[in-house]
């Protein structure tokens, strides 16, 4: 998976963004609350990877197994202890 990378305007310092390029369609943006949805996964058991800008290269990853007719799961990151 390649990493994020930033684009920004040097004339409009509000013009900017993050971008990543991915190579499926699984991907979502949470609400103000943090909540996503990602629809139509296999059942399987995948990595989810949680990104932020503040993360810079240090993203947030969990497992989730989706089971055969299983519509939502819960999960939690867990964020690292700081070194």
């Amino acid at each position: 998976e390649p990493d994020p990378f930033y684009i920004k305007c040097d004339v409009h310092p509000w013009m900017k963004a993050w971008v990543l390029v991915s190579d499926h369609p699984y991907f979502a943006v949470t609400d103000s609350k943090g909540n996503f949805s990602i629809d139509g996964i296999p059942s399987g058991t995948y990595e989810v990877v949680c990104w932020q800008e503040k993360f810079k290269k240090r993203p947030l990853t969990s497992t989730v197994t989706i089971g055969s007719g299983e519509t939502t799961q819960d999960f939690t990151f867990t964020r690292p202890k700081k070194k």
